[in-house]
């Protein structure tokens, strides 16, 4: 009966999911896996003392946190606006700027969400494929983007789960070519220290979106945020739900981003890591390639397809792509701590 009354273009639709699985090491899902500093957990024990911080509204305009981003990037506060995770954002945009059948251009593989998203608010998702080595082709967008005339094009730089970048200069190239918005994904740029955040005032089309989830370890949190021209956070803000944020991730986000050189040793550590996590995988027989990486993860592409169940047997969660489609016989590995890592290493040379 109820089946009756769903959208029609939804009744096949496949909801995101994310099991929770038990485990003693957890690596498929990019998060920073170190400690908050002490700094920020005894702010959070005095924010927790006052009952009024709980028992009352959140500021629906997210004014503290905005605030401080904007100090941050020296930006206004009006060019920022904050979401529930990234992930919000994403659909705020795409909810105010399509119609019913706008096509919007994304990259393939790259982060399930801007599909999934346009599919929810009634869009239709034209997909670009990465080069074989998952390098953006600048000439390739724009190609389709004369072809299709999207309402929106999605970037996601480093791109989720390849690792790969797209440069300042080929986004530039893109911008000078396109009208449509530009959505930016910068969620894993604290890893290369690089972001077109100073190129929005140039460009009214861009927005920037970042979050507190990966380098700044608030995913259980979900806070991310958006940068971009007056007019462009004026057009999200119609639709962006009363309240949506809730007042401790506002205040813990706070926080962190004024902390922040606190979380600079530990993005460098996570960089060094990574190398050291190249290295020793490169030595284990069934690891056919380990792609380049600009972020906390890396793409590996594996002749053993079962290893990634193999490793969840002992606990060791990974990212696995099964053995169909672009990302075919590939796991995702996020780059943990030392421990982490040589636990991981141990375990796959097992096999």
């Amino acid at each position: 009966m109820i089946k009756d009354y769903i959208r029609r273009d939804l009744k096949d639709f496949t909801p995101y999911h994310a099991p929770l699985k038990e485990y003693d090491v957890k690596l498929d899902a990019n998060e920073n896996p170190y400690l908050h500093d002490e700094i920020v957990i005894n702010k959070v024990k005095e924010w927790l003392n006052d009952c009024n911080n709980i028992r009352r509204y959140p500021d629906t305009d997210c004014n503290e946190l905005r605030n401080a981003i904007a100090k941050f990037w020296q930006v206004e506060k009006e060019n920022v606006v904050c979401g529930v995770g990234s992930d919000q954002l994403i659909d705020c945009i795409l909810k105010v700027f399509l119609e019913p059948r706008d096509k919007v251009l994304m990259p393939t593989p790259s982060f399930s969400m801007y599909k999934l998203a346009t599919k929810l608010n009634r869009g239709i998702p034209v997909e670009f494929t990465l080069n074989e080595d998952f390098s953006y082709d600048v000439n390739k967008i724009l190609n389709l983007y004369n072809e299709v005339r999207p309402k929106c094009i999605f970037i996601c730089t480093p791109n989720n789960p390849t690792g790969n970048i797209m440069t300042i200069e080929d986004i530039e190239k893109l911008l000078q070519k396109i009208e449509c918005p530009l959505i930016i994904d910068e969620a894993y740029s604290e890893y290369i220290d690089d972001t077109m955040i100073n190129k929005f005032r140039e460009y009214d089309n861009l927005i920037v979106l970042k979050t507190f989830s990966k380098a700044y370890g608030l995913a259980g949190l979900r806070v991310g945020y958006g940068i971009a021209s007056k007019s462009m956070v004026d057009a999200i803000n119609i639709v962006i739900p009363p309240y949506h944020l809730n007042s401790l991730s506002q205040f813990l986000a706070k926080i962190v981003i004024e902390n922040s050189e606190q979380y600079d040793k530990k993005i460098k550590e996570i960089i060094n890591n990574r190398k050291w996590l190249i290295d020793n995988l490169k030595e284990i027989n069934y690891v056919d390639k380990v792609y380049p990486s600009h972020a906390n993860y890396l793409l590996i592409k594996v002749s053993d397809t079962d290893i990634a169940a193999k490793l969840e047997k002992h606990k060791i969660l990974v990212r696995g792509y099964g053995d169909q489609g672009e990302l075919a016989n590939c796991i995702r590995v996020t780059v943990g701590t030392e421990e982490e890592n040589q636990q991981l290493i141990k375990v796959m040379k097992m096999y």
